[in-house]
Order: C-alpha cells, then structure tokens, then sequence
C-alpha cells in the first residue's frame, strides 16, 4: 500500500506553518514475510518556501521520527 500525504505544524498564533510532504509505502507482512515500511520525505515548506535541503541538513534527526509515526497512525486515511 501507498500512501502520500503531509504533516503539518501550525504555531498558534499564526507565525509558522510548516508542511511536509511524504510517501509511506507498507507491505503487510505474511507468514513467510516480516512487515515491510519505508517513509521517504518528498518536500518541506515553511510558510509556502520549499526549505527541503534545509529540512535534510537541519532537521532530518528531529523530525523524521514525528512524521513516520504520524504516517502510520494515518496510512488508511490517505492509501492511494
């Protein structure tokens, strides 16, 4: 199963929205095969300016954790 979508943080008073963009990709896993997942991180926008390589040089490691489990608690909500 496929499945793109965005996690968003919008700062209460209105000063940042940041979005990422990603794919999660999952095959379910069988009696012969464990579960199989990859998140891969499309695009990161802050406030609408593409900041991505900011995102891979900066905030990969803090990030990343928050968005893959912000994508598996969703995935049948967004599944191509």
């Amino acid at each position: 199963m496929n499945v793109k979508g965005t996690y968003t943080i919008k700062e209460n008073m209105g000063s940042y929205d940041l979005e990422i963009d990603y794919e999660y990709y999952i095959k379910k896993p069988t009696h012969y095969d464990p579960l199989e997942d990859q998140l891969d991180i499309k695009q990161v926008r802050l406030n609408g300016m593409d900041i991505t390589k900011f995102y891979w040089d900066y905030l990969d490691e803090d990030m990343f954790i928050d968005v893959y489990e912000y994508a598996v608690e969703n995935k049948y909500e967004n599944h191509e």
